[in-house]
Protein backbone atom coordinates (compact mmCIF):
# COMPACT_ATOMS: atom_id res chain seq x y z
CA UNK A 1 0.00 0.00 0.00
CA UNK A 2 3.02 1.65 0.91
CA UNK A 3 4.09 1.81 -2.99
CA UNK A 4 0.63 2.29 -3.98
CA UNK A 5 0.71 5.56 -2.15
CA UNK A 6 3.58 6.98 -3.85
CA UNK A 7 2.23 6.65 -7.65
CA UNK A 8 -0.96 8.19 -6.54
CA UNK A 9 1.60 11.00 -5.02
CA UNK A 10 4.15 11.02 -7.91
CA UNK A 11 2.79 8.92 -10.61
CA UNK A 12 5.22 8.40 -13.76
CA UNK A 13 3.74 10.22 -16.82
CA UNK A 14 1.09 7.93 -18.85
CA UNK A 15 2.33 8.52 -22.08
CA UNK A 16 2.38 6.62 -25.71
CA UNK A 17 5.71 3.75 -25.46
CA UNK A 18 6.58 3.31 -29.23
CA UNK A 19 7.78 -0.28 -28.28
CA UNK A 20 4.94 -1.33 -26.94
CA UNK A 21 3.07 -0.81 -30.26
CA UNK A 22 1.55 -4.15 -31.41
CA UNK A 23 2.32 -4.04 -34.97
CA UNK A 24 6.38 -3.21 -33.89
CA UNK A 25 6.09 -6.60 -31.89
CA UNK A 26 4.91 -8.28 -34.54
CA UNK A 27 7.70 -7.08 -36.66
CA UNK A 28 10.27 -7.66 -34.39
CA UNK A 29 9.18 -10.94 -33.41
CA UNK A 30 9.06 -11.81 -37.14
CA UNK A 31 12.66 -11.04 -37.47
CA UNK A 32 13.06 -13.37 -34.62
CA UNK A 33 11.57 -16.26 -36.71
CA UNK A 34 8.16 -15.84 -34.66
CA UNK A 35 4.51 -15.10 -36.45
CA UNK A 36 2.77 -13.00 -34.24
CA UNK A 37 -1.04 -12.41 -34.41
CA UNK A 38 -2.33 -9.17 -36.84
CA UNK A 39 -2.07 -6.58 -34.36
CA UNK A 40 -5.30 -4.21 -36.14
CA UNK A 41 -7.99 -6.52 -34.96
CA UNK A 42 -5.84 -8.10 -32.23
CA UNK A 43 -6.53 -8.49 -27.86
CA UNK A 44 -4.50 -6.33 -26.16
CA UNK A 45 -3.95 -6.09 -22.31
CA UNK A 46 -1.57 -4.08 -20.42
CA UNK A 47 -0.30 -4.79 -17.01
CA UNK A 48 -0.15 -1.42 -15.35
CA UNK A 49 -1.63 0.61 -17.52
CA UNK A 50 -1.77 4.07 -15.49
CA UNK A 51 -4.72 6.32 -16.71
CA UNK A 52 -4.55 4.76 -20.42
CA UNK A 53 -2.36 7.05 -22.13
CA UNK A 54 -0.46 4.25 -24.14
CA UNK A 55 -3.17 2.12 -24.37
CA UNK A 56 -6.13 4.53 -25.22
CA UNK A 57 -3.99 5.20 -28.33
CA UNK A 58 -3.60 2.04 -29.65
CA UNK A 59 -7.38 1.10 -28.95
CA UNK A 60 -7.95 4.63 -31.39
CA UNK A 61 -5.78 3.78 -34.27
CA UNK A 62 -7.21 -0.38 -33.88
CA UNK A 63 -11.03 0.58 -34.04
CA UNK A 64 -11.25 -3.48 -34.38
CA UNK A 65 -8.83 -4.28 -31.43
CA UNK A 66 -10.13 -5.16 -28.05
CA UNK A 67 -8.36 -4.07 -25.04
CA UNK A 68 -8.00 -3.94 -21.68
CA UNK A 69 -6.46 -2.20 -18.96
CA UNK A 70 -5.53 -2.99 -15.44
CA UNK A 71 -4.50 -0.28 -12.79
CA UNK A 72 -4.19 -0.89 -8.94
CA UNK A 73 -4.32 2.71 -8.54
CA UNK A 74 -7.70 3.50 -8.42
CA UNK A 75 -7.67 7.56 -8.68
CA UNK A 76 -5.67 6.81 -12.22
CA UNK A 77 -8.14 4.28 -13.22
CA UNK A 78 -10.74 6.60 -12.91
CA UNK A 79 -8.95 9.03 -14.48
CA UNK A 80 -8.75 6.81 -17.81
CA UNK A 81 -12.23 5.30 -17.39
CA UNK A 82 -13.41 9.13 -17.59
CA UNK A 83 -11.38 9.98 -20.39
CA UNK A 84 -12.72 7.08 -22.44
CA UNK A 85 -15.97 7.62 -21.73
CA UNK A 86 -15.36 11.62 -22.85
CA UNK A 87 -13.91 10.70 -26.31
CA UNK A 88 -16.59 7.53 -26.37
CA UNK A 89 -14.27 4.82 -27.26
CA UNK A 90 -16.29 1.26 -27.20
CA UNK A 91 -13.02 -0.92 -27.82
CA UNK A 92 -11.37 0.29 -24.16
CA UNK A 93 -11.83 -0.48 -21.02
CA UNK A 94 -9.67 0.53 -17.83
CA UNK A 95 -9.91 -2.61 -14.59
CA UNK A 96 -9.02 -0.97 -11.17
CA UNK A 97 -7.58 -4.17 -9.87
CA UNK A 98 -4.50 -6.01 -8.76
CA UNK A 99 -2.35 -7.98 -11.29
CA UNK A 100 -2.10 -11.12 -9.07
CA UNK A 101 -6.70 -11.20 -8.62
CA UNK A 102 -7.72 -11.17 -11.95
CA UNK A 103 -11.37 -11.71 -13.57
CA UNK A 104 -11.62 -15.19 -14.55
CA UNK A 105 -13.34 -14.18 -17.88
CA UNK A 106 -10.46 -12.13 -19.27
CA UNK A 107 -10.07 -14.34 -21.66
CA UNK A 108 -7.24 -14.84 -23.79
CA UNK A 109 -5.05 -12.04 -25.60
CA UNK A 110 -2.85 -11.72 -28.48
CA UNK A 111 -0.42 -8.85 -26.92
CA UNK A 112 -0.08 -8.60 -23.15
CA UNK A 113 1.94 -5.24 -21.95
CA UNK A 114 3.61 -4.74 -18.98
CA UNK A 115 6.03 -1.76 -19.00
CA UNK A 116 7.63 -0.66 -15.64
CA UNK A 117 6.19 -3.38 -13.54
CA UNK A 118 8.37 -6.28 -13.41
CA UNK A 119 11.03 -5.32 -11.65
CA UNK A 120 9.26 -2.74 -9.37
CA UNK A 121 7.01 -4.83 -7.50
CA UNK A 122 7.83 -7.96 -4.69
CA UNK A 123 8.80 -11.33 -5.87
CA UNK A 124 5.28 -12.88 -5.55
CA UNK A 125 3.32 -10.30 -7.71
CA UNK A 126 6.17 -11.00 -9.94
CA UNK A 127 5.34 -14.65 -10.11
CA UNK A 128 1.81 -13.26 -10.47
CA UNK A 129 2.62 -11.58 -13.40
CA UNK A 130 4.20 -14.94 -15.56
CA UNK A 131 1.31 -16.37 -14.25
CA UNK A 132 -1.14 -13.90 -15.79
CA UNK A 133 1.55 -14.18 -19.25
CA UNK A 134 1.23 -18.12 -19.09
CA UNK A 135 -2.70 -18.22 -18.42
CA UNK A 136 -4.19 -15.15 -20.92
CA UNK A 137 -1.85 -15.41 -23.83
CA UNK A 138 -3.19 -16.85 -27.20
CA UNK A 139 -1.25 -19.76 -28.48
CA UNK A 140 0.90 -17.41 -30.51
CA UNK A 141 0.74 -14.68 -28.55
CA UNK A 142 3.28 -11.64 -27.84
CA UNK A 143 4.20 -10.27 -24.16
CA UNK A 144 5.96 -7.34 -23.55
CA UNK A 145 8.09 -7.47 -20.38
CA UNK A 146 10.34 -4.31 -19.44
CA UNK A 147 12.59 -5.02 -16.09
CA UNK A 148 16.06 -3.61 -14.97
CA UNK A 149 19.06 -5.82 -15.62
CA UNK A 150 21.66 -6.88 -12.76
CA UNK A 151 24.41 -6.22 -15.05
CA UNK A 152 24.21 -2.58 -15.70
CA UNK A 153 22.86 -2.08 -12.31
CA UNK A 154 25.77 -3.28 -10.30
CA UNK A 155 27.86 -0.45 -10.63
CA UNK A 156 24.56 1.90 -9.77
CA UNK A 157 23.66 0.37 -6.09
CA UNK A 158 25.84 2.67 -4.25
CA UNK A 159 23.56 5.06 -5.71
CA UNK A 160 20.67 3.80 -4.92
CA UNK A 161 21.95 2.74 -0.87
CA UNK A 162 22.76 6.35 -0.50
CA UNK A 163 19.80 8.06 -2.00
CA UNK A 164 17.37 5.76 0.25
CA UNK A 165 19.74 5.37 3.79
CA UNK A 166 19.81 9.61 3.62
CA UNK A 167 16.45 10.21 2.78
CA UNK A 168 13.58 9.80 5.00
CA UNK A 169 10.93 6.72 3.94
CA UNK A 170 8.31 8.20 5.88
CA UNK A 171 7.74 11.37 4.08
CA UNK A 172 5.38 11.92 1.39
CA UNK A 173 6.51 11.05 -1.98
CA UNK A 174 7.28 14.47 -3.52
CA UNK A 175 8.62 15.86 0.12
CA UNK A 176 11.46 12.75 0.32
CA UNK A 177 12.06 14.08 -3.60
CA UNK A 178 12.84 17.11 -2.77
CA UNK A 179 15.41 15.82 0.24
CA UNK A 180 17.02 13.67 -2.40
CA UNK A 181 17.99 16.30 -4.63
CA UNK A 182 19.93 17.87 -1.54
CA UNK A 183 21.56 14.65 -1.29
CA UNK A 184 22.70 14.56 -4.93
CA UNK A 185 23.91 17.71 -3.77
CA UNK A 186 25.92 16.62 -1.36
CA UNK A 187 26.70 13.38 -3.45
CA UNK A 188 28.51 14.84 -6.18
CA UNK A 189 30.63 17.12 -4.00
CA UNK A 190 31.60 13.48 -2.62
CA UNK A 191 32.19 11.42 -5.49
CA UNK A 192 34.67 10.63 -7.76
CA UNK A 193 33.82 7.56 -10.10
CA UNK A 194 32.47 9.31 -12.95
CA UNK A 195 30.25 6.69 -13.65
CA UNK A 196 28.07 7.69 -10.90
CA UNK A 197 28.51 11.41 -11.34
CA UNK A 198 27.20 10.92 -14.64
CA UNK A 199 24.27 9.52 -13.19
CA UNK A 200 23.87 12.09 -10.11
CA UNK A 201 24.08 14.55 -13.04
CA UNK A 202 21.24 12.92 -15.09
CA UNK A 203 18.75 12.56 -12.04
CA UNK A 204 19.04 15.72 -11.19
CA UNK A 205 17.69 17.45 -14.11
CA UNK A 206 15.33 13.82 -14.92
CA UNK A 207 11.69 13.54 -13.85
CA UNK A 208 10.89 13.55 -10.40
CA UNK A 209 8.61 10.21 -10.90
CA UNK A 210 11.96 8.75 -12.43
CA UNK A 211 14.50 9.55 -9.51
CA UNK A 212 11.81 8.73 -6.76
CA UNK A 213 10.39 4.87 -8.49
CA UNK A 214 14.00 4.01 -9.53
CA UNK A 215 16.15 5.27 -6.75
CA UNK A 216 13.85 5.73 -3.57
CA UNK A 217 11.08 3.43 -4.09
CA UNK A 218 10.95 0.28 -1.63
CA UNK A 219 11.17 -2.36 -4.61
CA UNK A 220 13.82 -1.84 -7.88
CA UNK A 221 15.33 -5.50 -8.53
CA UNK A 222 17.93 -6.15 -11.28
CA UNK A 223 17.99 -9.54 -12.38
CA UNK A 224 20.38 -11.38 -14.21
CA UNK A 225 18.95 -12.34 -18.14
CA UNK A 226 20.07 -15.88 -16.65
CA UNK A 227 17.49 -15.84 -14.12
CA UNK A 228 14.84 -14.04 -15.92
CA UNK A 229 15.09 -17.17 -18.79
CA UNK A 230 14.67 -19.86 -15.50
CA UNK A 231 11.73 -17.34 -14.31
CA UNK A 232 10.44 -17.86 -17.71
CA UNK A 233 10.66 -21.93 -18.21
CA UNK A 234 9.29 -22.05 -14.40
CA UNK A 235 6.12 -20.65 -15.86
CA UNK A 236 5.78 -22.36 -19.28
CA UNK A 237 7.00 -19.41 -21.24
CA UNK A 238 10.01 -18.86 -23.49
CA UNK A 239 12.03 -15.50 -24.58
CA UNK A 240 11.41 -14.48 -28.21
CA UNK A 241 14.03 -11.45 -28.83
CA UNK A 242 14.34 -7.70 -27.55
CA UNK A 243 12.48 -5.40 -28.33
CA UNK A 244 14.59 -2.52 -27.17
CA UNK A 245 17.36 -0.54 -29.01
CA UNK A 246 20.56 -2.38 -29.30
CA UNK A 247 23.81 -1.42 -30.18
CA UNK A 248 25.71 -5.31 -30.69
CA UNK A 249 23.11 -8.80 -30.96
CA UNK A 250 23.54 -12.19 -30.67
CA UNK A 251 25.67 -14.17 -33.77
CA UNK A 252 25.74 -17.57 -33.10
CA UNK A 253 29.37 -19.46 -35.05
CA UNK A 254 28.38 -22.71 -36.57
CA UNK A 255 24.38 -22.58 -36.28
CA UNK A 256 24.26 -23.74 -40.10
CA UNK A 257 21.44 -25.98 -40.23
CA UNK A 258 20.48 -25.88 -36.69
CA UNK A 259 16.91 -25.77 -36.11
CA UNK A 260 15.70 -23.00 -33.22
CA UNK A 261 14.90 -25.43 -31.03
CA UNK A 262 18.83 -26.97 -30.97
CA UNK A 263 20.01 -23.53 -30.86
CA UNK A 264 17.67 -22.12 -27.74
CA UNK A 265 20.54 -22.73 -24.84
CA UNK A 266 23.33 -21.26 -26.55
CA UNK A 267 21.22 -18.20 -27.54
CA UNK A 268 20.41 -17.53 -24.06
CA UNK A 269 23.89 -17.94 -22.78
CA UNK A 270 24.87 -15.68 -25.50
CA UNK A 271 22.22 -13.14 -24.74
CA UNK A 272 23.27 -12.92 -20.85
CA UNK A 273 27.21 -12.75 -22.28
CA UNK A 274 25.90 -9.19 -23.80
CA UNK A 275 24.58 -8.08 -21.37
CA UNK A 276 27.69 -8.71 -19.00
CA UNK A 277 29.96 -6.86 -22.07
CA UNK A 278 27.86 -3.53 -22.48
CA UNK A 279 26.76 -3.53 -18.54
CA UNK A 280 22.97 -3.55 -19.97
CA UNK A 281 20.77 -1.95 -17.51
CA UNK A 282 17.17 -2.30 -18.84
CA UNK A 283 15.76 -5.20 -21.05
CA UNK A 284 12.10 -4.73 -23.28
CA UNK A 285 12.03 -8.70 -23.21
CA UNK A 286 9.42 -10.31 -25.99
CA UNK A 287 7.74 -13.30 -24.92
CA UNK A 288 5.76 -16.08 -25.51
CA UNK A 289 4.04 -19.35 -24.48
CA UNK A 290 6.65 -22.33 -24.43
CA UNK A 291 4.39 -24.79 -26.65
CA UNK A 292 4.24 -21.61 -29.36
CA UNK A 293 7.48 -22.44 -31.75
CA UNK A 294 11.01 -21.35 -30.61
CA UNK A 295 12.20 -18.44 -31.89
CA UNK A 296 15.82 -16.96 -32.99
CA UNK A 297 18.67 -14.67 -32.85
CA UNK A 298 17.48 -12.09 -35.47
CA UNK A 299 17.94 -12.60 -38.68
CA UNK A 300 18.50 -9.85 -41.80
CA UNK A 301 16.16 -11.46 -44.64
CA UNK A 302 13.23 -12.07 -42.70
CA UNK A 303 13.18 -7.56 -43.35
CA UNK A 304 12.39 -8.37 -46.69
CA UNK A 305 8.65 -8.98 -45.74
CA UNK A 306 8.11 -5.89 -43.01
CA UNK A 307 7.52 -2.13 -43.99
CA UNK A 308 9.41 0.46 -42.20
CA UNK A 309 9.01 4.65 -41.08
CA UNK A 310 11.18 6.82 -40.37
CA UNK A 311 11.09 10.66 -38.99
CA UNK A 312 14.99 11.22 -39.45
CA UNK A 313 17.16 14.54 -40.07
CA UNK A 314 21.01 15.12 -41.21
CA UNK A 315 22.43 18.87 -40.18
CA UNK A 316 25.13 18.53 -43.11
CA UNK A 317 25.15 17.96 -46.19
CA UNK A 318 24.44 14.02 -47.14
CA UNK A 319 26.99 12.48 -49.08
CA UNK A 320 25.58 10.32 -51.37
CA UNK A 321 28.61 9.04 -52.97
CA UNK A 322 31.45 7.85 -50.65
CA UNK A 323 30.70 5.28 -47.45
CA UNK A 324 31.41 8.29 -44.90
CA UNK A 325 29.67 8.08 -41.61
CA UNK A 326 27.10 10.78 -40.92
CA UNK A 327 24.58 10.91 -37.74
CA UNK A 328 21.23 11.21 -38.54
CA UNK A 329 18.88 12.52 -35.83
CA UNK A 330 15.63 12.04 -34.74
CA UNK A 331 12.91 14.34 -32.56
CA UNK A 332 13.83 12.65 -29.43
CA UNK A 333 17.30 13.85 -30.47
CA UNK A 334 19.03 10.60 -30.87
CA UNK A 335 21.68 10.21 -33.44
CA UNK A 336 21.89 6.87 -35.37
CA UNK A 337 25.26 6.72 -37.31
CA UNK A 338 25.18 5.71 -41.18
CA UNK A 339 27.69 5.25 -43.86
CA UNK A 340 26.69 3.35 -46.48
CA UNK A 341 25.35 5.59 -49.41
CA UNK A 342 21.99 3.45 -50.54
CA UNK A 343 21.27 3.84 -46.64
CA UNK A 344 21.39 7.43 -46.28
CA UNK A 345 19.59 7.61 -49.28
CA UNK A 346 16.85 5.11 -47.78
CA UNK A 347 16.24 7.47 -44.34
CA UNK A 348 16.29 10.15 -47.05
CA UNK A 349 13.12 8.50 -48.42
CA UNK A 350 11.86 7.53 -45.39
CA UNK A 351 11.37 10.64 -43.36
CA UNK A 352 9.43 12.31 -46.92
CA UNK A 353 6.97 9.95 -46.66
CA UNK A 354 6.67 9.66 -42.25
CA UNK A 355 4.26 8.83 -41.35
CA UNK A 356 3.87 6.79 -43.85
CA UNK A 357 5.37 3.34 -44.32
CA UNK A 358 7.24 1.71 -47.09
CA UNK A 359 7.41 -2.20 -47.47
CA UNK A 360 10.94 -3.54 -48.50
CA UNK A 361 10.66 -3.42 -52.51
CA UNK A 362 9.28 0.62 -52.10
CA UNK A 363 12.20 1.16 -49.80
CA UNK A 364 14.51 -0.19 -52.00
CA UNK A 365 13.15 1.21 -55.23
CA UNK A 366 12.83 4.38 -53.36
CA UNK A 367 16.59 4.78 -52.03
CA UNK A 368 17.96 3.91 -55.84
CA UNK A 369 15.70 6.65 -56.90
CA UNK A 370 16.94 8.95 -54.36
CA UNK A 371 20.98 7.77 -55.41
CA UNK A 372 20.00 8.75 -59.09
CA UNK A 373 18.08 12.06 -58.43
CA UNK A 374 21.69 13.12 -56.65
CA UNK A 375 23.87 11.65 -59.15
CA UNK A 376 24.82 8.61 -57.63
CA UNK A 377 25.02 5.07 -58.99
CA UNK A 378 21.70 3.29 -58.06
CA UNK A 379 23.08 0.22 -57.98
CA UNK A 380 22.95 -1.34 -54.47
CA UNK A 381 24.49 -4.67 -53.22
CA UNK A 382 21.15 -6.32 -51.81
CA UNK A 383 22.82 -7.86 -48.79
CA UNK A 384 24.71 -5.44 -47.79
CA UNK A 385 21.50 -3.13 -47.60
CA UNK A 386 19.56 -5.94 -46.12
CA UNK A 387 22.64 -5.75 -42.91
CA UNK A 388 22.86 -1.82 -43.23
CA UNK A 389 19.08 -1.61 -42.46
CA UNK A 390 19.20 -4.38 -39.89
CA UNK A 391 21.61 -2.59 -37.64
CA UNK A 392 19.56 0.63 -37.71
CA UNK A 393 16.46 -1.01 -37.30
CA UNK A 394 17.83 -2.63 -34.32
CA UNK A 395 19.00 1.19 -33.08
CA UNK A 396 15.61 1.89 -33.31
CA UNK A 397 16.57 4.51 -36.03
CA UNK A 398 14.12 2.87 -38.64
CA UNK A 399 11.11 1.56 -37.01
CA UNK A 400 9.80 -1.78 -38.50
CA UNK A 401 6.05 -2.29 -38.89
CA UNK A 402 4.35 -5.68 -40.14
CA UNK A 403 2.49 -3.44 -42.74
CA UNK A 404 2.26 -0.38 -44.66
CA UNK A 405 -1.87 -0.17 -43.70
CA UNK A 406 -1.43 -0.34 -39.86
CA UNK A 407 -3.38 2.99 -40.15
CA UNK A 408 -4.53 4.98 -42.77
CA UNK A 409 -2.77 8.16 -43.27
CA UNK A 410 -0.32 8.11 -46.60
CA UNK A 411 2.01 10.62 -47.48
CA UNK A 412 1.16 13.92 -48.14
CA UNK A 413 -2.61 13.03 -47.62
CA UNK A 414 -3.77 15.06 -44.99
CA UNK A 415 -2.52 18.88 -45.26
CA UNK A 416 -3.44 21.70 -43.12
CA UNK A 417 -6.42 23.21 -44.94
CA UNK A 418 -8.55 26.42 -44.93
CA UNK A 419 -10.25 25.26 -41.89
CA UNK A 420 -7.87 22.42 -40.29
CA UNK A 421 -9.40 19.62 -38.38
CA UNK A 422 -7.12 17.49 -35.75
CA UNK A 423 -9.05 13.90 -34.77
CA UNK A 424 -10.90 13.56 -31.71
CA UNK A 425 -8.58 11.94 -29.75
CA UNK A 426 -5.59 14.54 -29.90
CA UNK A 427 -8.52 17.36 -29.90
CA UNK A 428 -9.63 15.84 -26.08
CA UNK A 429 -5.74 14.55 -25.32
CA UNK A 430 -4.68 18.33 -25.86
CA UNK A 431 -7.92 19.69 -23.94
CA UNK A 432 -7.10 17.16 -20.90
CA UNK A 433 -4.84 18.06 -18.17
CA UNK A 434 -2.27 16.14 -17.49
CA UNK A 435 -2.76 14.33 -21.11
CA UNK A 436 -0.10 13.34 -23.33
CA UNK A 437 -0.75 14.09 -27.48
CA UNK A 438 0.23 10.99 -29.06
CA UNK A 439 1.24 11.04 -32.51
CA UNK A 440 0.31 8.84 -35.22
CA UNK A 441 3.30 6.47 -34.71
CA UNK A 442 2.41 6.27 -31.17
CA UNK A 443 5.25 9.21 -30.21
CA UNK A 444 4.61 11.50 -27.14
CA UNK A 445 4.32 15.26 -28.61
CA UNK A 446 6.36 17.35 -26.71
CA UNK A 447 3.33 20.61 -27.19
CA UNK A 448 4.08 24.11 -25.34
CA UNK A 449 0.97 26.01 -23.83
CA UNK A 450 0.14 27.54 -26.87
CA UNK A 451 0.61 24.49 -29.50
CA UNK A 452 -2.05 22.71 -26.88
CA UNK A 453 -4.67 25.53 -27.24
CA UNK A 454 -4.32 25.54 -30.68
CA UNK A 455 -4.55 21.86 -31.32
CA UNK A 456 -7.58 21.66 -28.97
CA UNK A 457 -9.38 24.28 -31.12
CA UNK A 458 -8.82 22.30 -34.21
CA UNK A 459 -12.44 20.93 -34.86
CA UNK A 460 -13.08 22.24 -38.05
CA UNK A 461 -15.23 25.48 -37.50
CA UNK A 462 -12.37 27.89 -37.64
CA UNK A 463 -9.98 29.26 -40.26
CA UNK A 464 -6.72 29.99 -40.09
CA UNK A 465 -7.16 33.45 -39.58
CA UNK A 466 -9.43 33.29 -37.02
CA UNK A 467 -7.61 31.02 -35.23
CA UNK A 468 -4.20 33.19 -35.44
CA UNK A 469 -6.63 36.02 -33.87
CA UNK A 470 -7.42 33.90 -31.01
CA UNK A 471 -3.87 32.98 -30.25
CA UNK A 472 -3.08 36.29 -30.23
CA UNK A 473 -5.85 37.71 -27.95
CA UNK A 474 -5.08 34.90 -25.91
CA UNK A 475 -0.47 35.59 -26.03
CA UNK A 476 -1.62 38.88 -25.10
CA UNK A 477 -3.55 38.09 -22.12
CA UNK A 478 -0.42 36.73 -20.67
CA UNK A 479 1.69 39.96 -21.75
CA UNK A 480 2.93 38.64 -25.02
CA UNK A 481 2.50 40.94 -27.40
CA UNK A 482 3.21 39.80 -31.43
CA UNK A 483 1.69 41.55 -34.67
CA UNK A 484 -0.99 39.53 -36.20
CA UNK A 485 0.61 38.64 -39.37
CA UNK A 486 3.53 36.64 -37.37
CA UNK A 487 0.41 34.81 -35.27
CA UNK A 488 -0.61 33.80 -38.82
CA UNK A 489 2.61 32.47 -39.89
CA UNK A 490 3.34 30.75 -36.52
CA UNK A 491 0.07 28.81 -37.09
CA UNK A 492 0.99 27.24 -40.08
CA UNK A 493 4.11 26.11 -38.53
CA UNK A 494 2.20 24.83 -35.81
CA UNK A 495 -0.15 22.97 -37.96
CA UNK A 496 2.36 21.67 -40.33
CA UNK A 497 3.65 20.39 -37.33
CA UNK A 498 0.17 18.59 -36.84
CA UNK A 499 0.45 17.08 -40.17
CA UNK A 500 3.54 15.98 -40.33
CA UNK A 501 2.66 13.79 -36.85
CA UNK A 502 -0.55 12.21 -38.66
CA UNK A 503 -2.95 14.37 -36.42
CA UNK A 504 -5.07 15.99 -38.86
CA UNK A 505 -8.27 14.22 -40.95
Amino acid sequence: MDTLASYDELPYDSLPLPETQPDFLAAMARLHGFDAPKPSCARILELGCAQGGNLIPLAWRWPESDCVGVELSQVQAEAGAAFIQALGLPNVRILHGDLAALPDDLGEFDYIIAHGVYSWVPPSVQQALLEVCRRHLSPRGIAYLSFNVAAGWKTLQPLRAALTGRTAAELPAPARFEQALRVLDELAAEWTDPVLLKEVAYLKSAAPSYLFHEYLAEFNAPMAFAEFADQLDAHGLRYVGEAGPRNAVVELEDAWGLMPEGMAGRWLDAEAALDDAFAIRFRRALIARDDAPCAQPPQAEALCGLAFYADLRCDEEIDLEAATEQGFVNPAGNTFPIAMPAMKAAAMALSAAYPGALDYAALRSAAAQVLAQYGASPELDEAAFRDALLQVVLLHGVMPTVATGSFSIEPGAVEPGERPRANALARQQANTPGWVVSGARHVALDLDAPGRVLLGRLDGSRTVDELAAQMQAMLAQSGRDLPLERLRELTWQQLWLFARQGLLV
